[in-house]
């Protein structure tokens, strides 16, 4: 769920679609309805324990059940446990599980009960085929690690199954935070003698890639625990769901068929035509085809509304050490028109902290985003912060993004005024006059180091999307106008294929990654922060640096020069306040302070604030700004007519109200996530 980029973005937004077909109700008064929709990539994998991919864990999240979800007010409720609780200091956790919940084969075939020892075989598993998501609780769960790199057997490694439906974790250090964790892939359970059954690669302990059909994508290849089974996987053509009838909480499960119908290239116009025949079940309005807008507003005026924001986001980062100036597929492809001196003037220009600062005063995000959302929406989605502003608040209601704001003022009164705000909705660091403030600082500190200018910037850009190259031009236009022509951008062109092509920090040919995005895992700032990293972090790729395993001399100098390594000091002092919730989020804000401060990234927006049309009747799908419960259709309630705006505010509020009760009183305790 973690790595989207704006491609990823796009196609989960544009392509989630769908038909209503009614089906007989089973209760008086209890609406279902099939759904039929689309898809735009195949999944790779249903070894939900390996993958940390979008494409996969979309689907998963509908045929296994962990240990918690949320519902649909964002409170962590119970799936496979009715009860959880942590010892004093929150390093040993203890969940009791649902008795008579079964395991199921795609066929519906009752194969054996779920209990604790399944949860400890699924940590096993994921550790000895190395999951993509194992450095989630690497160093989280007690000796994890230890086994991972072979020093000790898994039966000394913080889990354990007490009795069959008694499951504890031992962690390493307090982590009041851990039950949000168990709401992601890498926590989830497995059938010890049915994964050994697929393959002799599949035994625990001797892990064998090659030889382990586990979780290869067909429906035969896993278990079912949760609300649905995979019927039907036909690559690049269709996906079908059908409803566990033995499911423990079949009442909140009101689609009893899910087909999914594959759409490379479905554009918003098309979805939208589907849409007004009648055929699916919601549609995106693309706002830069003006007829077709001109006729939904006058056939839809009253049931167009705007998709609600998120917790991912979408931003800029610098190529702090490029060494790439072609496709890695092709050199003759995407090649940088730069000369030597260019290239070596525009490294060193990356690494000035004013010259990015510069850069992202001078970047009017409104312009960019309008090319996809329109004039009208251009403001709603827009985001200042990598980790969404309210995402967690304190225990005197204070949202994370008030804390990351008060923060900047503290570091710099004269760069961040006293009325600066982090919210949604605003363009917080956009200011031309700054922009060329900074930029003069820049250039006095860089001419003395030799550097000419004007610098060229690269920016590589997908040239299939038409969204990607209007808002590229934006980004473009913007940087040149407000920095006078002292900085130029290089468009360049690519293919979907070359993009994707650029592997690793070695091979990514931009100066700008104007593709990033990112969503978190579990309810901490942590999940957003660690992204960051100077040794592990997710981000290290788009910098064109490496893992600190890997990294040469120079890549360590870098990071310790544009202030990396004092990041890290700051995140890992949040990290160890595990018993007052405020300074936690406070130390946190620091060190997110820092960064923007710094300008390795540039937010530019969340996922959604677009206008679109439905039938799904909104707010009673589970809501969690992470974790896999927003990818379920459980509790997600289908209408056979298109919801009113009229309706859906009256639903809003009505949610609102509950929600905010509800925090209200979680706080009474102490600071909440989201």
């Amino acid at each position: 769920m973690r790595r989207i980029g704006l491609i990823g973005l796009l196609l989960v937004s544009i392509c989630l679609a769908g038909i209503v077909r009614p089906v007989q109700a089973q209760q008086e008064d209890r609406q279902e309805h099939d759904y039929v929709g689309f898809y735009g990539m195949d999944p790779e994998t249903f070894d939900y324990l390996y993958t940390y991919k979008t494409v996969d864990s979309l689907h998963f999240a509908n045929f296994i059940d962990g240990l918690l979800e949320h519902d649909t007010y964002g409170n962590l409720v119970g799936a496979m446990a009715t009860h959880w609780e942590g010892n004093e200091d929150s390093t040993i956790w203890r969940f009791d599980l649902r008795q008579g919940v079964y395991w199921y084969t795609d066929e519906g075939e009752e194969y054996a009960e779920v209990t604790a020892q399944d949860f400890v075989t699924g940590l096993q598993h994921a550790a000895d085929f190395q999951s993509q998501t194992l450095y989630l609780v690497q160093s989280v769960i007690k000796n994890l690690d230890a086994y991972v790199n072979g020093e000790i057997p898994f039966s000394e490694v913080g889990v354990k199954a007490v009795d069959k439906y008694t499951l504890e974790y031992q962690l390493n250090q307090p982590t009041p935070y851990f039950p949000t964790m168990t709401t992601y892939s890498i926590l989830l359970p497995v059938n010890q003698s049915f994964l050994e059954s697929k393959g002799l690669g599949c035994k625990l302990g001797e892990p064998e890639y090659s030889s382990c059909q586990f979780g290869v994508a067909k429906p035969e290849s896993i278990l079912y625990n949760g609300a649905y089974f995979l019927k039907n996987f036909t690559s690049k053509s269709i996906i079908e769901y059908e409803a566990n009838p033995n499911y423990w909480d079949r009442d909140s499960v009101y689609i009893p068929n899910v087909k999914l119908i594959y759409c490379q290239q479905a554009d918003p116009t098309t979805l939208f035509l589907a849409f007004d025949r009648g055929e699916i079940v919601s549609a995106p309005l693309d706002v830069n085809n003006p007829p077709l807008v001109k006729s939904a507003r006058e056939k839809y005026g009253d049931s167009i509304f705007v998709t609600d924001t998120n917790g991912s986001v979408a931003f800029v980062t610098f190529v702090f050490n490029r060494q790439q100036y072609h496709s890695p597929l092709d050199s003759r492809q995407d090649v940088s028109p730069k000369t030597n001196q260019q290239k070596a003037d525009t490294k060193a220009a990356i690494l000035n902290t004013s010259f990015r600062r510069a850069i992202m005063r001078a970047i009017d995000t409104e312009s960019i985003n309008m090319q996809v959302v329109g004039e009208e929406l251009k403001k709603i989605s827009l985001r200042n912060t990598l980790t969404q502003p309210t995402f967690v608040q304190t225990s005197d209601g204070d949202c994370y993004g008030k804390l990351v704001s008060d923060s900047l003022k503290g570091l710099n009164p004269v760069l961040y005024s006293k009325q600066l705000s982090l919210d949604d909705g605003q363009m917080a660091f956009f200011n031309p006059e700054q922009a060329k403030e900074q930029l003069a600082i820049a250039k006095q500190e860089l001419i003395a180091q030799g550097v000419t200018f004007p610098i060229y910037l690269d920016v590589i850009i997908n040239s299939e999307s038409d969204g990607s190259f209007r808002s590229a031009q934006a980004l473009k236009q913007s940087i040149e106008q407000h920095l006078e022509g002292e900085v130029l951008i290089n468009l360049i062109m690519s293919s979907r294929e070359n993009l994707l092509a650029s592997k690793t920090a070695e091979l990514v040919n931009t100066d700008l990654v104007f593709s990033a995005g990112w969503s978190p895992d579990y309810g901490d700032p942590k999940s957003y922060l660690d992204i960051l990293d100077p040794d592990n972090g997710d981000l290290l790729k788009s910098f064109g640096l490496n893992r600190s395993a890997i990294q040469s001399q120079e890549e360590k100098e870098l990071k310790e020069q544009i202030g990396l390594y004092v990041f890290k000091e700051l995140k890992e002092a949040a990290n160890l306040e595990v018993r007052d919730m405020d300074k936690r989020y406070e130390r946190y804000a620091d060190a997110e302070a820092y960064a923007l401060d710094q300008a390795y990234f540039i937010p530019l927006y969340a996922s959604g604030g677009s206008y679109a049309v439905s039938r799904i009747i909104p707010y009673t799908k589970s809501y969690s700004p992470y974790g896999l419960s927003p990818m379920k259709f459980k509790r997600m309630q289908l209408s056979d007519r298109i919801v009113t705006l009229e309706e859906r505010n009256k639903r809003y509020e009505k949610w609102s109200t509950v929600r905010q009760e509800q925090l209200k009183s979680k706080s009474i305790n102490g600071a909440v996530e989201n």
